[in-house]
């Protein structure tokens, strides 16, 4: 049946998403030929959900958005699944483990993205993301049992933070305050100083991101599977690199484009990982 399902529509997610997220197509080297099917299709899930949490202006698309992936979950655990990606999941063998209530939570957090209020400091901030990448990293670990969920959780609201970032523009736009008002405080900038580019922006921006490049370092990656480990690699050489240059958010947002040769190390630490669990297990 897996088989079946793992053809077209699921390469044509992975290539959708490994456009934006080159580290995808990186980290799913690194996974063994049985798991990748459903790797393959949590991982264009997890970047779904985001685009509806963050990429729909309209309110009103976006939550209809989210309602019909909480109606689609709730098909997947009665295994009726109509969407390609859930009808992948839910013939992977630890779909089961997966309590509906943890699907629902993810749609909650989810929700709670298009009306978060300005942070207050940088755990404020990561804080709000983890309402949608906590639940979103536990069901990761009940289906792929070697994950260490709060590990995966902190990489991917960091790198939400990241992206976010990159997308200023956009995200002010929509009403979103991509940075802490700490750091705004600190530098003396308001909500709109950072439209446009100044000495002061620039540094606002470079605090942030050695704020969170040193924040990175304290998680321990490998545990976080190939691609959490990818990522995490990936989001600190970009945080090094735009805090280098002149403009920091154009640099941030070139460095996208790239990958550093060490995600890839990472990512096959993420993958050994998995295996020496696998084989303990």
């Amino acid at each position: 049946m897996m088989a079946e399902l793992d053809a077209t529509p699921l390469a044509s997610f992975e290539a959708k998403w490994a456009l934006l997220h080159p580290e995808l197509r990186l980290a799913l080297n690194f996974i063994g030929a049985p798991r990748r099917p459903a790797y393959t299709a949590f991982a264009c899930l997890v970047h779904e959900l985001e685009h509806a949490a963050f990429g729909i202006r309209e309110a009103q698309p976006a939550a209809v958005k989210l309602q019909w992936w909480g109606e689609e979950f709730a098909r997947a655990a009665a295994h009726a699944a109509r969407h390609p990606l859930t009808q992948v999941l839910q013939a992977h063998p630890g779909f089961d483990a997966v309590a509906l209530a943890r699907w629902y939570e993810v749609i909650g957090g989810a929700l709670a993205q298009r009306d978060a209020e300005p942070a207050a400091d940088m755990q404020a901030l990561l804080r709000a993301h983890a309402a949608l990448h906590a639940p979103l990293a536990a069901i990761e670990a009940d289906l792929f049992a070697t994950i260490d969920a709060p590990a995966l959780a902190r990489v991917r609201s960091m790198s939400r933070a990241l992206r976010e970032t990159a997308a200023l523009a956009d995200a002010l736009r929509d009403g979103r305050l991509p940075l802490p008002l700490d750091l705004l405080a600190r530098h003396r900038l308001a909500r709109g100083d950072l439209v446009q580019h100044s000495d002061a922006q620039a540094g606002a921006l470079r605090d942030w991101l050695e704020r969170l490049r040193a924040e990175s370092g304290a998680i321990a990656n490998t545990r976080s599977g190939p691609l959490g480990a990818a990522t995490a690699s990936a989001d600190r050489w970009r945080m090094r690199v735009a805090a280098r240059g002149s403009d920091p958010l154009a640099a941030l947002q070139a460095s996208f484009a790239r990958l550093p040769l060490r995600a890839s190390w990472a990512a096959w630490q993420g993958g050994r990982w998995m295996r020496s669990k696998d084989a303990s297990a």
